[in-house]
């Protein structure tokens, strides 16, 4: 029996809707990082994200930053009319809104009509990288971030190892350190993944999530959360490090793609959000392709 109603009812998205979000994951797997269970898990809270069921598919509401959005159908039933049913309540209720995050292969077809204006935004593109690329770091293009690798294996005595409940805890700790010396709950974004990460940690076994750590000294100064997106990527949610450890962003991505990631051809590492410093840093590791992401208004 389904919990998530059928629109224009909603039900507040907690973790008992997990295995029915789950079980639609499975029969439609996303092609953007957004429609993972970890995103709408960790950033249910921030984004009051509520779920309905239009035409058959889940469609969670939610609202962030002044802006009233519905994400990405989950599921392939009537979907152009799922959309306006969508963007219609949002006019109706709130006076406007718009669909979020929306990949491609839903977007180009909805660009003919004339009643939609479907944009892209360049701002929450993924970054998909080929793992073989990311495990061997070959050639030139690669050659300062094997040459940072190879200096922290030097330089640092340290181990990798899976995530487990011990270094979960220790995972938390080196947040909140984090957290405290950039002063994170300041910002609504940082805030935001701030509580993402305790989310993500909190419920790791529940959302099937995986990852590592880097330990030096007895304590894990970087770790990794990763989850499967589909049959042939993995995404990584959040990658955390002590930047004292020179290398050590780098190594981490690495041991990751070594260990943990070798039976998944690509992995999405997420949108920049419009930071340059954070779009430097993924164009520099060559991305395969990015994975364009719209967003549907009414015109």
């Amino acid at each position: 029996m389904n919990s998530i109603p059928a629109f224009p009812e909603f039900i507040k998205v907690d973790f008992n809707l997990l295995n029915e979000v789950e079980t639609a994951l499975e029969a439609f797997p996303p092609t953007v990082s957004s429609l993972t269970s970890g995103n709408i898990f960790c950033y249910r809270n921030e984004t009051d994200l509520k779920a309905s069921r239009v035409f058959g598919n889940i469609v969670f509401l939610g609202f962030y930053k002044g802006i009233h959005f519905f994400t990405q159908p989950l599921g392939n039933n009537r979907i152009e009319e799922t959309v306006f049913t969508c963007l219609k309540y949002l006019k109706e209720t709130t006076g406007g809104g718009r669909l979020n995050n929306i990949p491609k292969e839903i977007a180009e077809p909805l660009r003919k009509d004339s009643r939609l204006f479907v944009f892209p935004d360049r701002n929450s593109f993924d970054y998909v990288y080929n793992v073989t690329e990311l495990a061997d770091l070959p050639g030139e293009k690669f050659h300062d971030k094997k040459n940072l690798v190879n200096q922290f294996k030097k330089k640092y005595l340290h181990e990798y190892r899976p995530l487990d409940k011990i270094l979960i805890a220790q995972c938390l700790d080196l947040e909140e350190e984090w957290c405290r010396l950039r002063n994170c709950m300041e910002d609504v974004s940082t805030a935001a993944e701030n509580t993402c990460i305790y989310e993500l940690l909190t419920h790791f076994d529940e959302l099937k999530l995986f990852g590592g750590g880097i330990i030096i000294d007895r304590k894990i100064q970087a770790f990794t959360i990763l989850q499967k997106m589909n049959s042939g990527t993995a995404v990584t949610h959040i990658e955390k490090a002590n930047t004292e450890f020179k290398g050590i962003y780098q190594a981490i991505n690495n041991y990751a793609a070594v260990n943990q990631l070798k039976t998944y051809a690509f992995v999405n590492r997420e949108e920049d959000l419009g930071h340059a410093g954070l779009r430097k840093a993924k164009l520099s590791y060559n991305p395969v392709r990015l994975e364009e992401k719209y967003h549907i208004e009414l015109a």
